[in-house]
């Protein structure tokens, strides 16, 4: 036996103790009979099979058997934060003790900090462990398919089902992959680090992506570090990408995330790509508060708008739009909302705040244009007497064009909760390149408008607030739901 399976075997050996020392101390009824300490389970198996963004599950460990102490400075919840500030798509905390130095207190604390889906990683080997790690809150939990039997894997797999948890069910060669396959597997991890010899190889992710059918969620673990690897095995068709070492080992772990996820994906247009595999993308629009923002961003939006037109309920000052930019995730756009407001003013604001779009409400012209300092995207007007050449006019000059409803002279330029007749601009999809539907939108009529339109993306404010610059938690899902489901 070479000294890494007996690593394996005196961590899977004193785990059964602990849990028989665990249930000791809480019997299992005592645990089944009390809530979850966190309310709100959060999809795992979804945050990380986002299509079209660097699906990363960002790893807290203390030490591991391999490189002993990574770091003892880094609490979880700064590691948690700085992990969602960098864009990480899900949480991995270890929670085993003698050999990682991790705790289920470090999962509930990093949980508690962020909007993410977090992933209780230790050694699973006995039900009781599945209804700790419900317990504790997690949203997900590890299996490894070489330290359990196919009778426990199922077990397993069907209670962390039934108590509403996602799995991850890690695999290191093509017989574990097609053990976690047949036990129901919907999300597997390819672990690059051999158990038997401790070395790590991309290769071993890269034979077995081949082997992972359509639908199961994969996961790539281990030995990522760069950019070019992740570019690599997202190519190969791995949907996510569990990261520890690195980042830990990081002196500032957001910046590290960040670095890595932006250097591995391309720029997207003109601001705006659907989230969760979805054809039509969302901005929640007129963002006045950090809460609000992450809150849209969890939801499933690709970008956020801030209000800089000073007749607005919903206008933000620069502090206050740069508080909510850099809060929220690199994947979500930041798009600043202007009204003939000057391209000296608008070029401050946006380097002042971190804006990645402009979008402009008022009265510019296809040559006022010319020469922004970021891509915008124009706002189009539809009332009784909308042609389409208005619209058309933008092409080549704006990066997108926006469809609102026309108000009468001196209204509001936007956020009026009014819809304009959809029909007006059936058929102009085909001769827009980009296209941005806006305008009385809601959770209850904007399947409808998908069906007429068929926009890129829908932007929304007013429908889906509680009062004016208030967004509804409830609306928003409701909202985001909707357009998913209305543009499949």
């Amino acid at each position: 036996m070479s000294h890494a399976v007996g690593v394996l075997d005196r961590i899977l050996a004193r785990t059964r103790e602990v849990v028989e020392e665990r249930r000791r101390q809480m019997p299992l009824d005592r645990l089944q009979r009390s809530a979850p300490t966190p309310t709100g389970r959060r999809s795992f198996a979804q945050a990380v099979s986002q299509p079209g963004r660097v699906n990363v599950i960002a790893e807290f460990k203390r030490r591991s058997p391999s490189r002993g102490v990574l770091r003892e400075d880094l609490h979880p919840v700064s590691a948690a934060q700085s992990y969602e500030i960098g864009g990480a798509a899900a949480l991995s905390i270890l929670t085993d003790e003698q050999f990682f130095g991790g705790s289920l207190e470090d999962l509930r604390e990093a949980r508690a900090a962020t909007l993410l889906p977090t992933l209780r990683k230790d050694f699973i080997v006995d039900p009781y462990q599945v209804w700790e790690a419900w317990y504790a809150g997690a949203d997900a939990l590890l299996l490894i398919v070489s330290a359990l039997s196919d009778r426990l894997l199922r077990e397993l797999l069907d209670l962390t089902a039934q108590v509403g948890l996602d799995a991850l069910v890690e695999v290191h060669d093509r017989t574990e992959l097609e053990r976690a396959l047949s036990a129901g597997a919907r999300v597997v991890g390819v672990n690059n680090r051999d158990l038997r010899t401790m070395d790590v190889s991309l290769e071993t992710a890269l034979e077995l992506a081949p082997h992972i059918p359509e639908g199961v969620v994969a996961v790539a673990e281990s030995g990522i570090h760069g950019p070019g690897e992740l570019r690599m095995l997202r190519e190969a068709g791995y949907h996510a990408f569990l990261i520890g070492e690195h980042l830990m080992l990081s002196p500032d772990p957001a910046v590290a995330l960040d670095s890595l996820i932006r250097l591995s994906s391309p720029r997207r247009l003109p601001g705006l790509l659907p989230r969760g595999g979805r054809p039509v993308a969302v901005k929640i629009c007129g963002i006045t508060s950090v809460e609000d923002g992450l809150m849209a961003a969890e939801a499933g939006a690709s970008a956020i708008g801030m209000v800089f037109w000073p007749g607005s309920p919903r206008c933000v000052d620069v502090a206050r739009a740069r508080a909510i930019a850099d809060a929220l995730p690199p994947f979500v756009l930041r798009v600043g909302v202007f009204v003939d407001e000057s391209r000296q003013e608008m070029a401050r604001i946006a380097e002042a705040v971190g804006l990645d779009v402009l979008q402009l409400h008022g009265d510019e012209t296809p040559e006022s244009m010319a020469g922004l300092s970021r891509r915008a995207i124009k706002a189009v007007r539809v009332g009784p007497a909308f042609e389409p050449v208005q619209a058309l006019r933008f092409e080549g000059v704006a990066a997108g064009v926006l469809l609102d409803t026309r108000v009468p002279q001196g209204g509001a330029p936007g956020g009026t909760g009014r819809a304009f007749d959809w029909n007006a601009v059936r058929g102009l999809r085909p001769r827009v390149g980009w296209l941005m539907l806006a305008g009385g939108l809601t959770p209850e009529n904007v399947a409808q408008a998908l069906a007429v339109v068929h926009p890129d993306a829908v932007d929304v404010s007013s429908g889906v607030e509680s009062a004016p610059g208030k967004k509804d938690p409830a609306k928003v899902r409701a909202f985001v739901e909707a357009v998913w489901e209305g543009g499949a």
